[in-house]
């Protein structure tokens, strides 16, 4: 019946399909999903920072656990429901590899998603993005099954935050080969030959440790350098300090071909990579869309969306990588970025509230 539905469908959107302009023009893949997405949409919840939305959210028990994409969240953060409440969220923990974030509200009995193992989402078959409402915020296809990231695709980085503006030398691990035109390295007086040995307090000792540090920085973030430079006619080095305000990534250059043919599809999210394994689809997803599940025309949940990552493919998260982390989050395991400390929110009263910072 849903293979026949579809055909119905797709003939009807043909250009020969005899009705009105209006109904020609009208997108009439969400239908597919009529009676399938409203019970999933009530499981989600549109997520908040400073009353902006940021991302989406996945409910995982009725007393008010939540996962969502962890490198949108900022600012305050609230959490709406399907009918129009808005919550107060404490962010719990947050898992880097995966990049989930856990929030938890309080005093809400909320609808649970139950997520189907990954063997389920199979390339080619039909799937739509859950938002709040009845109307899926996307339709699409799998691509491909759940997968393994290889190359640069494995490596973490967050193109949304802040950049030193240098480029690595060959011959020693973290000497500066090059310092970008105009960009914060330059402004700080850092040079090419110049070798970094401690970055924020912290001795780095290779670039991963370096990235690593810098991952959760955003550009105006002020940052301490410390370089060993040559002194001048001499092979004797000297120690320098260098305040670092970090620079927006456009500082960096135009980017690749690759990036810009990417972002030609849509707005891609800021982390993409990275990821333990995903199952791609052609779903058009924004990144403050990302963070809720993913349901195929039997009405199961088969991921959790997580990264808009090209121009025609955007991530979900499978039940295997989703639970294990759920449970260490939900334990206390990993906790939250320092820099998110909860602030006074809005309650589903809209009176003002306050929390105890972390």
């Amino acid at each position: 019946m849903r293979r026949l539905l579809t055909l119905m469908l797709i003939a009807a959107a043909a250009p020969g399909f005899a009705a009105s302009p209006s109904d020609r023009g009208k997108n009439l893949l969400p239908k597919l999903f009529e009676g399938v997405i409203d019970p999933v949409a009530q499981a989600t919840v549109r997520v908040l920072g400073d009353g902006k939305p940021v991302a989406l959210g996945t409910v995982m028990t009725p007393d008010g656990y939540i996962l969502t994409k962890g490198s949108e969240l900022k600012g305050t953060l609230t959490v709406k429901t399907r009918d129009g409440t808005t919550y107060d969220a404490e962010y719990v923990g947050y898992h880097r590899d995966t990049d989930l974030a856990l929030l938890k509200v309080a005093g809400a009995k909320l609808v649970t998603i139950k997520l189907s193992p990954a063997k389920v989402a199979e390339p080619g078959n039909w799937v739509a993005v859950a938002g709040i409402t009845s109307e899926p915020v996307a339709v699409g296809v799998v691509s491909a099954a759940a997968r393994k990231l290889f190359g640069p695709e494995k490596q973490i980085e967050n193109v949304n935050k802040g950049y030193i503006g240098i480029m690595f030398g060959q011959r020693v691990e973290l000497e500066i080969g090059e310092v970008v035109k105009g960009a914060a390295a330059e402004k700080a007086k850092l040079k090419a030959g110049d070798v970094i040995f401690e970055v924020a307090g912290k001795v780095v000792k290779d670039r991963a440790q370096l990235l690593e540090l810098l991952d959760g920085k955003l550009p105006g973030d002020k940052v301490l350098v410390k370089v060993r430079r040559k002194m001048k006619g001499s092979d004797d080095t000297e120690e320098v300090e260098a305040t670092v305000t970090l620079s927006p990534k456009r500082e960096m250059g135009k980017g690749s071909r690759g990036d810009i043919q990417n972002s030609m599809g849509s707005e891609l999210s800021g982390r993409r990579t990275g990821f333990p394994r995903v199952i791609q689809h052609d779903t058009v997803v924004l990144p403050r869309d990302c963070g809720g599940p993913l349901v195929d025309l039997d009405g199961r949940v088969i991921g959790l969306n997580i990264a808009r990552a090209g121009r025609v493919e955007t991530w979900a998260l499978a039940e295997e990588d989703i639970l294990p982390v759920f449970k260490d989050l939900k334990a206390g395991k990993f906790p939250p970025p320092k820099s998110e400390k909860p602030a006074k929110t809005m309650t589903e009263s809209g009176e003002k509230s306050s929390k105890s910072e972390k």
